[in-house]
């Protein structure tokens, strides 16, 4: 009898695929995350592990051919202009790209190696190296390491600079000044020169003209530095202070206790206490997470706490009182900082679901070793949940060493890096040319898409950002210990790309942000921000404002980036101009003080952002 039910199960499905119908009722056969049913045709395999998904990893090995949309493993390579034109959530149409994939385009020359970037103006970018012989010198012969690079122009200004910025940390002030802070040894030669950063503090504020320049060590004991940092880390808290964490007491390949620096401390300095008797607080947690704890992922939290993680643990923390308020469960698949390095990101903010926080961390690397396999996992976890746990996903390629940026549409773009190896001088390989793209509001295990792929190899000392104008600054490389411009396998990279997302390069003309945003605004604020949308004739109106923070970006680690929706109501239409009332965010725990760029999207394309101070 059962070898009779078993045959006629077996005819039944034979049935099923000779007639061409398609499984997706709950009567065929289940891919575990979706809801009891086949896998839908945008999202056709049912990946190893119970996700529909379309990517080359979902539709491979271990693929579940009978719970995949028409009983097969196989990847929908429909036309790019169906699967962009399918109904978005409303049931509209979405407008149409012309680069449905995105593209890549090299647009100018760093001059000196992108180690660190800031965007510090809305057409200007620090670009920070290390002190070492980049081809372009200054005034006095020596090599420049550190240049201004503008948006408008692609031209560089040359910086001159004392002290040596190698794997130093960053973060902005409330009134948009850019602290540098830390750094390593003191280098000399005769094609360069620098003094010691380890205790470095450089401050940035910003111009439009071409005259502002580096002021280091001020004397002003406030900013004074109490031990050496080499990859610290650097957060922008609510009241405007920054959050000096971790980082080594020298250069090294791997942290260790001796050279362990496990403490934090504020700058500026409270100005009750003298700098002489001021003392760095100790930090358990940044001695468990060695020895893969360097540049310590920091994030400021809605209740005033803040998130860190490191290696693969993570906690919430309490700044004013010292004190640790919950320690989250170690995020499973492997290490995910320095050097094993993953990519880190705070998951674009929603009044609508409260501002709940959710990170995101994906990659890393199996183990310091040359032949290390890059992780191809992903953790999430909500801390608005009463007990967070860490929701795996998977990436469509395993990735090391890769950066994570928000765009202006609130997805995440994952570029950059390599598949085996760890991070360090000549220890990566096998670059990884294709960006992800994941969607925080997808179903799980059909959040992740490819984009177009660049032809430039980007893995240690590679760096990204989002421009104003909406597409992605591409930047940086450098495998090796000191310049290196041929006869080695991944030579010095100063070639600038930018990235242009498909959003735009639709059919759908790009909106505007035509009235003036004040250039300074406070909490709770409702600002009228008028935009003109141009056309209405193919897609109705559908307006969203972001608000972004973009951080410092080293290392694959973005100090302080964050984006949030803003909450906006219509109060006046004249042909395609549209009035709105647009409240900036409710306080500091959601957004802390500092520049920010404002963008307005219709139907997901986005204006040039606005730029404003919040405070």
């Amino acid at each position: 009898m059962a070898i009779v039910r078993k045959l006629g199960f077996v005819l039944a499905a034979l049935t099923v695929v000779s007639l061409g119908l398609i499984a997706t009722t709950a009567d065929a056969a289940a891919c575990k995350y979706n809801n009891g049913l086949a896998c839908p045709q945008e999202s056709p395999c049912c990946s190893r592990h119970g996700h529909c998904g379309n990517s080359r990893i979902a539709c491979g090995t271990g693929c579940d051919a009978a719970a995949s949309f028409n009983g097969r493993c196989v990847r929908n390579l429909g036309t790019a202009q169906q699967m962009t034109n399918a109904p978005g959530a409303n049931g509209k149409p979405r407008p149409i790209p012309s680069l449905p994939k995105g593209a890549f385009k090299v647009v100018g020359n760093t001059g000196v190696a992108a180690q660190h970037i800031a965007l510090v103006t809305p057409t200007k970018m620090l670009i920070i190296d290390k002190a070492e012989a980049n081809p372009v010198k200054l005034p006095s012969g020596l090599s420049a390491y550190n240049a201004e690079y503008d948006l408008v122009t692609n031209n560089i200004r040359l910086l001159d600079v004392a002290t040596n910025t190698f794997c130093s940390g960053g973060g902005f002030l409330p009134n948009g000044t850019m602290i540098s802070a830390g750094g390593a040894e003191t280098r000399k030669s005769r094609a360069f020169g620098a003094q010691g950063g380890f205790q470095s503090l450089r401050m940035w504020n910003p111009c439009d003209d071409g005259t502002c320049e580096w002021m280091e060590n001020p004397a002003d004991p406030a900013w004074t530095m109490t031990g050496n940092r080499w990859y610290v880390s650097i957060t922008t808290l609510p009241s405007g202070e920054l959050f000096v964490l971790g980082g080594s007491n020298e250069s090294l390949a791997i942290n260790r206790m001796a050279t362990n620096n496990p403490t934090w401390e504020i700058y500026p300095k409270p100005a009750n206490v003298k700098a002489a008797d001021y003392k760095p607080n100790f930090m358990q947690f940044m001695v468990d997470s060695l020895p893969n704890n360097l540049y310590p992922n920091v994030y400021s939290l809605p209740d005033g706490n803040i998130f860190i993680f490191a290696n693969q643990k993570s906690m919430i923390f309490n700044v004013a009182k010292n004190e640790v308020i919950k320690r989250m469960p170690d995020l499973p698949g492997g290490p995910r900082s320095y050097p094993l390095t993953g990519s880190h990101i705070l998951l674009p903010l929603d009044p609508a679901k409260n501002y709940a926080h959710e990170i995101l961390v994906c990659g890393g690397s199996e183990a310091q070793t040359q032949k290390a396999k890059a992780l191809q996992s992903c953790g999430r976890i909500n801390l608005a949940d009463a007990d967070p746990q860490w929701e795996m996903d998977e990436m469509p390629t395993p990735r090391l060493m890769g950066d994570a940026i928000a765009l202006a549409d609130g997805k995440i773009m994952f570029l950059n890096g390599c598949m085996t190896g760890y991070a360090g001088f000549r220890h990566g390989n096998d670059p990884v040319f294709t960006p992800a793209v994941y969607d925080p509001a997808a179903p799980l295990g059909q959040r992740f898409t490819e984009w177009e792929p660049s032809n430039i190899a980007r893995m240690y000392h590679s760096v990204a950002m989002l421009l104003p104008d909406g597409s992605v600054f591409v930047a940086g490389s450098n495998e090796n210990s000191e310049v290196r411009l041929k006869d080695v396998p991944y030579p010095t990279e100063y070639r600038v790309e930018n990235f242009t997302p498909p959003y735009l390069s639709t059919d759908l003309a790009r909106p505007e942000i035509v009235s003036k945003v004040p250039e300074k605004v406070t909490y709770a604020q409702k600002v009228s921000v008028t935009v003109d949308v141009k056309d209405t004739s193919k897609y109705e109106p559908e307006i969203v404002f972001m608000l972004g923070h973009r951080g410092f970006v080293t290392h694959s680690t973005h100090m302080s980036q964050r984006m949030t929706k803003l909450v906006a109501q219509a109060t006046h239409t004249e042909g395609t101009k549209i009035t709105y009332e647009v409240v900036m965010p409710p306080n500091a725990n959601i957004m802390p003080p500092g520049p920010h760029y404002m963008h307005m999207l219709n139907n997901g394309v986005p204006s040039v952002a606005a730029h404003l101070l919040l405070n």
